[in-house]
């Protein structure tokens, strides 16, 4: 799997929310607020899926949202450990949101129930998450069956981007919870947009898309 195609640019990002955002209705609420959790986090999605109500209401008090060893990626091995990600703005508000959907959907604060409820009035299931995601991505025109996963390698990158810090590897390392450094190379990797935007800088040279491109080989060799 190449990591560095899953991910969401920020135009891309923009897209998907903008979306989701145009749909009426308590589902697509809903939806765009888990999206925005997970873009502001970088959550895995079995953290989406095990968070509750207490969960929830105990980050917005301590303003960290904490997920226990026991829900983490290695438990079963005995390598996982405790981790929090940080209440910023974002997160709150997506938490809010997703705490006055429940309780429009007729939900009442069961601190052990969990955060995220179906039409059917039970948990949403990691495959529902992934379901609802490729949809809202397929309406947004990504041209990519995205998956719940990419929007924790995209918080990565925003960070990796955006920071001003003088490690940002080690900021990624932290906030997404990886157990090694080593985990965060694939994220100093080039990617395509950075390099076009280089190449396009030193050279002068106005982007050309893919469709442009394709139009002058076929008028090239008459296809």
């Amino acid at each position: 799997m190449n990591v560095m195609k899953r991910y969401l640019t920020e135009a891309q990002q923009g897209e998907l929310l903008r979306t989701i955002n145009k749909h009426a209705g308590l589902l697509a609420r809903r939806d765009s607020a888990w999206t925005r959790l997970l873009q502001s986090t970088g959550m895995r999605l079995h953290e989406l899926v095990t968070m509750t109500v207490g969960d929830a209401e105990s980050a917005l008090r301590t303003g960290h949202v904490f997920v226990p060893k026991e829900r983490r990626k290695g438990y079963s091995r005995g390598t996982a450990k405790d981790h929090s990600y940080l209440v910023t703005e974002p997160v709150r508000r997506a938490l809010l949101d997703l705490l006055a959907v429940r309780r429009e959907q007729g939900h009442a604060d069961i601190m052990s129930a969990p955060l995220v409820m179906s039409r059917k009035h039970v948990g949403v299931t990691a495959r529902a998450f992934e379901q609802r995601c490729a949809m809202w991505a397929e309406l947004a025109g990504l041209g990519e069956k995205v998956s719940p996963h990419w929007f924790r390698h995209t918080r990565a990158m925003n960070i990796m981007r955006r920071s001003t810090s003088h490690d940002p590897r080690g900021v990624v390392q932290a906030a997404l919870g990886h157990a090694s450094i080593a985990s965060t190379g694939i994220y100093t990797q080039i990617t395509k947009e950075d390099m076009d935007a280089a190449l396009r800088e030193v050279d002068g040279q106005p982007r050309l898309r893919k469709r442009e491109l394709r139009r002058a080989y076929e008028g090239r060799v008459g296809a």
